[in-house]
């Protein structure tokens, strides 16, 4: 899957998809399906292709993440500069965008 996002946007992706694989593989059923799915990969590796196939799928919550601090009385407007930068350098990224 092709992913066009800021870095940023992606880095937020993979560590929601991160967050996402820690909770998922507390169910031995998806466990043992993504084993078996890779049976040459020990825990690090799993983790490390779940997010690698994963994170592009997590793009929209990372966006709406970032927005959601823009938001937030106790997020620094240093910090609200970046994320705003961030946001406004991904948006102008059209290739992999949904039209609408």
């Amino acid at each position: 899957m092709v992913a066009h996002c800021h870095i940023q946007i992606r880095e937020v992706a993979k560590a929601a998809a991160g967050h996402l694989y820690e909770r998922l593989i507390g169910d031995s059923r998806y466990y043992e399906a993504w084993k078996r799915e890779n049976p040459d990969a020990g825990p690090q590796e799993l983790e490390h292709r779940f997010v690698e196939r994963n994170w592009p799928k997590c793009i929209p919550y990372a966006r709406e993440s970032l927005a959601e601090m823009l938001r937030r009385p106790d997020v620094p407007e240093t910090a609200k500069a970046q994320i705003m930068d961030v946001l406004a350098k991904d948006q102008s990224l059209i290739r992999g965008r949904a039209r609408g």
